[in-house]
């Protein structure tokens, strides 16, 4: 299953990454924080392959991109 990363602002206090596992693909939503000019840094790396890894078994080396069709 693929992986599409959205930085994103305005999550609850205190939530870094929200995993929304969907049929097709798995939407991730990681704090902007944890990003630098729209990467993310080591530190967002691995709060995102914990936050996959919680819901899905998968990390962002494992699951791999979405193909660009399904990004939007």
């Amino acid at each position: 299953m693929c992986v599409h990363v959205h930085l994103a602002t305005g999550l609850p206090a205190g939530v870094l990454t929200w995993v929304d596992r969907q049929d097709v693909h798995t939407l991730v939503y990681a704090d902007a924080t944890l990003a630098r000019s729209g990467q993310l840094t080591a530190a967002g790396r691995a709060a995102v392959d914990t936050g996959l890894a919680a819901v899905t078994g998968q990390t962002l080396a494992t699951a791999g991109p979405c193909p660009l069709r399904l990004a939007s």
